[in-house]
């Protein structure tokens, strides 16, 4: 009979990406800004800086899960990279923000602490998460800590949208050095989040060879990585869950880029941006908050398509009528509950993929398919770019020009219908591809048991 989690573990399972969220921020929000403005970088040279890195961002993924799926550290395949991981991920990506040497010097110095530091955050960001499904094989209990995992995540977003920037130009100001107000923040942010990866590694002692034979006592037999890649190509539910959340992380990347412009020249109050997408990550810890009954009530398959049925309707509801920024944020924080609650969804739904294709193929790839979890953000990332120059510049848009029919249409298709088709596209993966039921998992997993005991 499988052991019950107990509830200090699914309570504190969320609690790493609580820091993550604080450390990984400054990045998502001020590297592009640091390396023109604080580390005196030309635009050309930080363009090709965050090519380079941004390539470089892609291919680790993959990697890290072959990396993770091929190592077994003495405190547990998964759980000893929340011990070892975060100092070498902090120590490079202190780097990352530091002002050293010439323009060249500072580039490559700058490059190499991102490139190491993602390449080791990726691995321990999938060992967190690989937990999810080894600690237990009860749905229940998967549910909770995603849906646990997504208030801790939206609570970490909350948290630095109100205190980093501020934080910043203290410590800027107090040391004499702009730069170094990032490089001390970064440095702080890293210490938090060492701190609630080891909370977890410290809590969850007694599940430290969780994913190993119980029949043997020996580590999971390690994959090839042909074998690695098998397990994708065999495996639909997870193919369609990849696609599903590109479209829904691809969707939100572009609407995060295009409110700017959207505030500005559509309803014409810039002042409110920054209560907008404070609102977006209130609404994302509500989604959370209201995912874990809902999935067990109606399954987690289909508490992710109607989430993303609401948001689709609300964008295209934005799209069709006129509207000032109070209605149009009043629509959008309703709309936002669909990707809140999918987002508090995602550890659950790659947890049953991994048993799909342990069921598939008699192996189980758990570490590898984890660290997937981060693929399709990365690609949404790199795409989002492309999207956003082509909706501006088929809009006509120059910098603080009047706002014309042409802008003020092109704007609009790019906050809400753009996104909504792409979205559209990806819960249609999602229906064709993810057929992973309540019930289709729990015989699953009583084969995949029944196999284990004949063997």
């Amino acid at each position: 009979m499988e052991r019950k989690l107990k509830k200090s573990i699914i309570n504190f399972y969320g609690v790493p990406s609580f820091g993550f969220q604080l450390f990984v921020n400054v990045e998502i929000y001020y590297f592009a800004a640091f390396l023109t403005d604080y580390a005196k970088i030309s635009a050309a040279l930080a363009g090709t800086v965050l090519m380079i890195t941004s390539i470089f961002d892609l291919v680790w993924v993959p990697t890290a899960g072959v990396i993770l799926e091929k190592t077994n550290l003495k405190w547990g395949k998964y759980r000893s990279w929340l011990l070892v991981g975060p100092p070498f991920a902090v120590l490079f990506y202190i780097l990352q923000f530091s002002k050293i040497g010439s323009a060249g010097v500072n580039a490559i110095i700058i490059s190499i602490g991102f490139i190491v530091s993602h390449l080791i955050w990726n691995i321990f960001y999938a060992g967190h998460v690989a937990m999810n499904s080894s600690m237990t094989e009860v749905r229940e209990e998967r549910i909770a800590m995603a849906s646990n995992r997504g208030m801790f995540n939206s609570l970490g977003n909350i948290c630095f949208s109100l205190l980093s920037m501020p934080l910043i130009l203290i410590i800027g100001k107090a040391i004499g050095n702009p730069a170094g107000g990032y490089t001390f923040t970064v440095a702080i942010a890293g210490i938090l989040m060492m701190g609630c990866y080891y909370i977890l590694f410290f809590m969850t002692k007694d599940y430290a060879n969780a994913g190993v034979s119980t029949q043997t006592g020996k580590s999971e037999e390690k994959m090839s990585i042909g074998e690695m890649i098998k397990q994708i190509v065999v495996n639909p539910p997870l193919i369609g869950l990849l696609l599903g959340e590109l479209g829904r992380y691809l969707g939100r990347f572009i609407i995060f880029g295009m409110a700017f412009y959207y505030f500005k020249y559509v309803v014409n109050n810039l002042a409110v941006v920054t209560a907008f997408f404070t609102g977006l990550s209130i609404i994302c810890l509500l989604g959370a908050v209201i995912t874990n009954p809902l999935a067990k009530k109606i399954g987690e398959r289909n508490t992710y398509i109607l989430s993303l049925v609401i948001f689709i309707i609300g964008l295209l509801i934005v799209w069709a009528l006129p509207m000032n920024y109070m209605s149009f944020m009043v629509l959008m924080f309703v709309a936002y509950l669909g990707y809140g609650i999918p987002d508090a969804l995602g550890v659950a739904m790659y947890s049953s993929t991994v048993e799909y294709g342990e069921w598939k193929t008699g192996k189980n790839a758990r570490g590898f398919i984890m660290s997937l979890i981060s693929f399709p953000i990365k690609i949404a990332i790199f795409l989002r770019s492309v999207i956003i120059t082509a909706v501006l510049v088929g809009a006509g848009y120059v910098a603080n020009m009047k706002p014309t029919s042409q802008l003020v249409s092109g704007i609009k298709n790019g906050m809400a219908l753009i996104p909504a088709i792409i979205m559209i596209v990806g819960l249609i993966f999602i229906v064709l591809l993810y057929k992973i039921t309540p019930d289709s998992l729990e015989k699953m997993q009583e084969e995949i048991k029944a196999r284990k005991v004949e063997n």
